[in-house]
């Protein structure tokens, strides 16, 4: 199993936050932080989000995963990850998420959907993607999960710095 975070150009990380300087003044980047031990699977989905117009972040060891979103939660609007993985199940990634925000939004992916218990969607869940997914069927997904509305969480407050997107 991978444990290595794939490498990315500086222009993928949030410099501190998801406003971009290039093109439209203020339009708003998305950040994806995708947490997945398979590196083909990384590789994949980041190639497809980058094209969507996504910045995508991505590891293949959930306790760097943890560590990423501790540092960037502030930048990442959704966490697309992994059930089965080493070290740590998706369930007890997405209890470790939630302490660090209460409103995280995640999206689940998994080979068998008996493994997404009522408890991780009754406790804020966004979803749940089963593997193998399309291309198509997943944007749409990460779409709604983007979309989900957490009625106690605090309203939007962008944070202050800016992504070069022509680096």
């Amino acid at each position: 199993m991978a444990t290595d975070v794939i490498p990315h150009n500086d222009s993928d990380l949030p410099q501190s936050n998801p406003y971009t300087t290039g093109g439209s003044a203020g339009v708003r980047q998305d950040v994806i932080l995708v947490i997945d031990d398979d590196t083909e699977v990384l590789n994949s989905v980041r190639r497809l989000l980058k094209r969507e117009g996504w910045v995508v972040l991505t590891v293949s060891d959930p306790l760097e995963g943890l560590q990423m979103y501790e540092t960037l939660w502030p930048e990442i609007q959704l966490v697309l990850l992994d059930y089965f993985m080493p070290n740590l199940r998706g369930d007890e990634v997405f209890e470790r998420l939630q302490r660090i925000n209460p409103h995280v939004r995640v999206l689940l992916t998994t080979a068998c959907d008996g493994d997404v218990s009522q408890e991780m969607l009754q406790g804020g869940l966004c979803g749940f993607v089963q593997k193998p997914v399309s291309p198509r069927d997943l944007i749409r997904r990460i779409h709604h999960a983007m979309n989900h509305h957490d009625p106690l969480a605090p309203p939007y407050l962008p944070v202050t710095a800016q992504i070069d997107q022509n680096s």
